[in-house]
């Protein structure tokens, strides 16, 4: 069994109140700025894609998502940390995230086959850690021992789509590969990919609600030649308002991740970030 104060999420750290948060944070003291994120997100489990800060080793990484973005929750890229890292490593990077009050709640995105071993190794991975979610690539042939894994490490399994050109960039070719397997597997709504694959991500969130369990919140707009540009949230095509309301009413709890693909990734964010919390207010007004 996982580690279940890993996967509370943060409205449910605020219903438990200061007093009751003792116990379940670093140290055995009260997370006060968990419980103030989760006011300012709406309850929202918002955190990082830390492929965002690919720029930096995984520890600057997880120091900037404290000091500079004030954001606890991170879905690992392989590239920081994986089922590959020798483990030495993964024991310093546990400890690097620990000391930055920062909690892992899914991997990705990562390709997963019919190869069992292989793939067990990403699940063992991931349950080491306490994740809730893995986000994958599937080949077509790795559902029947998808159906297994998630239930048997009680993890789900969220297909990312990537953009014009991929397997999974459409939202009918996800519903139909899901369809008639485990309701753990489900959908990681990378939102700038369907953009850019032409799809509505706020559709997607409608047709694929009951299994959607992860989020990449990104944003994208064409240049002046054409060329697809990662942008700030709000300042390309996403609907910022739209999807965070619907969140928001449906007490999303997945791995909720901001990516940003562009410069200053860290200066990105910080905007990412007002963007999100104004469309909270437009949602609670």
């Amino acid at each position: 069994m996982r580690d279940s104060t890993r996967n509370l999420s943060r409205r449910s750290m605020l219903k438990f109140g200061a007093a009751g948060l003792a116990g379940l944070t670093l140290g055995g003291l009260p997370n006060l700025s968990r419980a103030a994120d989760a006011d300012e997100y709406g309850g929202l489990p918002l955190g990082l894609q830390s492929y965002t800060l690919r720029d930096r080793p995984f520890k600057n990484a997880m120091e900037a998502m404290k000091n500079d973005l004030g954001l606890h929750w991170v879905e690992v890229y392989s590239g920081h940390v994986g089922w590959t890292t020798p483990q030495p490593k993964i024991d310093e990077a546990v400890a690097i995230m620990k000391a930055n009050d920062v909690t892992v709640v899914s991997i990705g995105a990562v390709p997963v086959s019919a190869k069992e071993a292989e793939t067990r190794k990403i699940f063992d991975f991931a349950k080491k850690l306490g994740m809730k979610n893995i986000s994958i690539s599937p080949s077509p042939d790795a559902f029947d021992l998808l159906d297994k894994l998630v239930d048997e490490y009680n993890i789900t399994a969220s297909i990312h789509d990537h953009g014009p050109g991929d397997r999974w960039g459409k939202i009918a070719t996800i519903e139909e590969g899901i369809k008639d397997h485990n309701k753990k597997i489900g959908l990681c709504n990378d939102t700038g990919h369907f953009i850019r694959a032409g799809e509505d991500p706020l559709d997607a969130c409608k047709r694929l609600k009951n299994r959607m369990y992860a989020m990449h919140l990104k944003d994208f707009k064409k240049d002046e030649k054409g060329k697809w540009q990662d942008v700030v949230l709000g300042e390309g095509s996403l609907d910022v308002d739209a999807i965070i309301k619907f969140l928001l009413d449906m007490k999303f709890d997945g791995a909720l991740s901001i990516e940003y693909e562009g410069g200053d990734p860290v200066k990105s964010v910080q905007k990412s970030l007002v963007r999100i919390k104004e469309a909270v207010k437009k949602a609670k007004a």
